[in-house]
């Protein structure tokens, strides 16, 4: 089963990080593998300057990491999606994202700082309001509100509510208009992940080490060519389990 994740989602210096480590923290208790992602805006360094791995990356390396006995740290000069980093962090229990204001595939937790931001921050996939001591927001809404001393009732409801990484492609094979209303749907506990063409079927298709979802007809279309001209190879007219892989030079 895919990592369930859930975005803590509020404008800079509301408290995200405070909810993302408690959160992280709780789970990690129960015996869940947790990991985290956190999305900036700002322009900083994620490399110590004039250290060797900083040095490297100045020297045109566009893919760089450092070994400890005990940790790892790599550097990728480029962009990614949330899904491909999400990949990239291994087998997960739970995917605690920090930001990502404006993405609609996974479960959210809002802290606002003020009544005003609710509407800013709301998009139907929030599951839970973080009211920090020093935000100004007081409003009566039908999301739960929390405090930060109630993390345990937070992981409650974030085992309850949150569902794996939708694509964010709108692909409308679930059955839903996009993905934003069939994340409302799996909150509601209306729908199934398995509904999800990234969640749905043994064939899989893997580029760059990101999975690519497949539309039923797409998909459907692709196996039968494969299989089609494996069975006409000798030793492959009994194909069962087939697994391609290629390097485009």
């Amino acid at each position: 089963m895919p990592a369930k994740a859930v975005a803590v989602v509020g404008f800079k210096n509301s408290g995200k990080t405070r909810v993302v480590t408690a959160l992280t923290a709780e789970l990690t208790k129960r015996g869940y593998e947790v990991g985290t992602i956190k999305h900036t805006a700002d322009d900083v360094a994620l490399d110590t300057p004039g250290k060797d791995t900083s040095r490297h990356r100045e020297a045109g390396s566009t893919s760089t990491a450092i070994l400890q006995e005990n940790q790892t740290a790599i550097f990728l000069d480029q962009r990614l999606t949330l899904q491909q980093v999400a990949a990239k962090l291994g087998t997960l229990d739970y995917l605690v994202v920090e930001g990502f204001k404006t993405l609609n595939t996974h479960a959210r937790i809002l802290v606002p700082r003020d009544n005003f931001e609710l509407d800013q921050l709301r998009n139907d996939l929030e599951i839970a309001i973080v009211n920090l001591p020093e935000s100004k927001f007081h409003k009566d809404t039908e999301i739960p509100q929390l405090d930060i001393a109630q993390i345990e009732e937070l992981a409650d409801i974030v085992e309850n509510k949150a569902f794996p990484l939708l694509p964010g492609i709108d692909c409308h094979s679930c059955g839903y208009p996009d993905c934003n209303i069939m994340g409302a749907a799996l909150i509601a506990h209306e729908a199934d992940i398995s509904q999800c063409v990234g969640y749905n079927s043994t064939f899989n298709l893997t580029v760059n080490g990101t999975n690519v979802p497949l539309g039923d007809f797409t998909r459907n279309a692709l196996q039968n060519v494969i299989l089609g001209f494996i069975k006409t190879l000798k030793g492959g007219d009994g194909a069962k389990k087939v697994e391609l892989e290629f390097e485009e030079e």
